[in-house]
């Protein structure tokens, strides 16, 4: 029987869950190029050669309030590996960890409690560094307006700290083009009408995932350097959410040397065309939400490796059911921007996580759900036959296809 894996349930298990298919297809999996975990070697060496930038310890002599700011579990960004570093280097500078704010850039996602701060930040960091949750309904202040209209308006501990350090790390966005960057300040420590207007803000044509810069990104880049942003850490994840690169420094220049890296870690081969593409949504499969981000590739891409008529599946563990979002959740003021990806091909989504009740009208409209692997393979055996060819992404969340030869 052909079987494929997909990664599965980021931050709960992390495991690959196999996947049967229809005896008598063919089944290619397309793995991105992926890389070897850098270890503590590659991280102290990412540190000691930032880009754009001194050293961080430098940077930091004569501070007395830092704040960092980190991102939440609906990102992969290894905190409990790279927070100590940065403690290192203010430790260097003769800043005590206790001194230090951890701020958890939740955007409008929900916040962190303490078994999400134990997965996303350690025990070491826990115990040693007032950690708290952004909030995006209080506790910010304006403080301008970039170019493009945006409200500026921020935490107020972020805004307060005389060293302000960015950790995250940097994946395919439909907005920004990657993650990372000045995105853990717009909208991650943004107030709720600044992460709207952030988001309906108009881009400019032609503008998609996988851009290095889009006007967004201009955007949010504008409003960290307003707030003074001092250093950013940006980690690009390998496939099982180890670190296979890390480039620290300048808000802008060292962002610009981290996508450089992503385009390599996550360069896939195109399969052609294919009856069936399955498309798993790790490292962001602990909600709903986000299970559109597993079609990085194709979207990156413009293109779509099935053939019309074809079937596009989604596999999202959706450990967390749904998710929160308090722009884009059901009944939330932007839900209605959130729409089902659409073409000539029938979206499948298979996730344990969540019922057809938790879909909006629309979605149970335009795609079906299936809770088992079984089920879903038993409905493209039905849809297909005993003989199609099928191309599976194990990772697309952050996959992007390579120009075809």
């Amino acid at each position: 029987m052909p079987r494929a894996s997909v990664r599965w349930q980021a931050w709960f298990d992390d495991c690959d869950l196999v996947l049967d298919f229809p005896t008598g297809w063919a089944v290619r999996t397309c793995s991105p190029q992926d890389a070897t975990d850098i270890g503590a070697r590659g991280i102290a060496a990412a540190f000691a050669e930032p880009f754009g930038a001194p050293r961080l310890h430098e940077i930091a002599a004569g501070r007395t309030a830092p704040c960092v700011v980190i991102d939440d579990l609906s990102r992969p960004t290894p905190g409990a590996r790279l927070i100590p570093a940065v403690l290192d280097e203010l430790a260097a500078a003769g800043i005590a960890a206790e001194e230090v704010t951890v701020l958890i850039g939740a955007a409008n996602h929900r916040p962190l409690m303490r078994a999400d701060l134990l997965k996303k930040v350690g025990e070491e960091v826990l115990s040693r560094c007032r950690v708290r949750n952004h909030f995006s309904w209080t506790g910010c202040r304006e403080i301008g307006t970039t170019t493009r209209g945006t409200p500026v308006r921020l935490n107020t501990d972020f805004l307060d700290a005389d060293l302000k350090i960015l950790v995250g790390s940097i994946v395919p966005h439909p907005v920004t083009g990657f993650s990372g960057g000045a995105k853990l300040v717009l909208p991650a420590v943004a107030a709720i009408e600044s992460a709207q207007a952030f988001h309906t803000g108009v881009p400019k044509r032609g503008e998609r995932l996988g851009m290095t810069e889009t006007t967004a990104r201009r955007d949010a880049e504008e409003a960290g350097r307003m707030a003074g942003v001092d250093f950013i850490v940006n980690a690009i994840p390998t496939t099982n959410r180890g670190i296979a690169g890390l480039v620290t420094g300048d808000l802008v220049a060292a962002h610009r040397a981290g996508v450089d890296i992503a385009r390599q870690v996550y360069a896939t081969p195109d399969p052609g065309e294919v009856d069936v593409a399955v498309f798993a949504s790790y490292p962001k499969d602990n909600e709903f939400l986000q299970y559109s981000t597993a079609l990085s590739a194709p979207t990156g891409a413009g293109r779509s490796p099935v053939l019309p008529g074809g079937t596009v599946v989604i596999a999202t563990a959706a450990t967390e059911g749904m998710g929160f979002h308090s722009l884009f959740g059901p009944g939330m003021p932007l839900g209605h921007l959130a729409p089902t990806p659409s073409g000539d091909f029938d979206l499948v989504i298979f996730s344990p996580g969540v019922s057809a009740n938790d879909l909006r009208p629309e979605q149970r409209a335009e795609l079906t759900l299936f809770n088992t692997w079984q089920d879903t393979s038993n409905w493209l055996h039905r849809k297909h036959g005993d003989h199609a060819a099928a191309a599976v992404f194990p990772t697309g969340t952050t996959q992007l296809l390579r120009p075809p030869t």
